[in-house]
């Protein structure tokens, strides 16, 4: 029986520390990546109220929302808008770790009666947001229905 060289073996053993090595890299960085988009702010709330007038032709409509700062670092509420009200409001609360933010707007007064705004109707609230120490926004959004 022959034994394999030593500089052959050396070789090998070469090859499977470096393969190792990019095993353990790619696996660091896809965990590095994943808690970089660490979802901060979550929707705890959210409700639309709809007021009809006495004779039913105009309506109005408040939203109520509250929200937490689930993350490890402080965040800073920038903006609040309902697309299909074409409503926004801009923001500066800030928010630690845990907090929770709780506000009301009317975003619709007075408008003519419409089915879009129907009880049970559900409509899409986009919160944006940015993280202590980063300098992108990030988003949020979740759907909330009419009561």
């Amino acid at each position: 029986m022959k034994a394999v060289s030593p500089v052959i073996a050396t070789l090998i053993l070469i090859a499977i520390a470096v393969i190792a090595g990019v095993f353990v890299l790619r696996q660091f960085l896809t965990v590095a990546g994943q808690v970089g988009t660490q979802q901060y702010l979550e929707i705890q709330d959210l409700t639309f109220l709809k007021q009809t007038s006495p004779d039913g032709t105009k309506m109005t409509i408040t939203m109520s929302v509250s929200v937490k700062n689930a993350g490890d670092r402080q965040i800073i509420i920038k903006k609040v808008e309902v697309p299909d009200a074409n409503w926004s409001t801009d923001l500066n609360v800030i928010l630690n770790p845990g907090e929770t933010y709780t506000n009301s707007w009317t975003i619709l007064k007075d408008i003519p009666y419409t089915i879009v705004w129907e009880t049970g109707q559900s409509h899409t609230v986009k919160i944006t947001y940015q993280v202590a120490g980063t300098p992108s926004l990030q988003t949020v959004s979740q759907k909330g229905a009419v009561r």
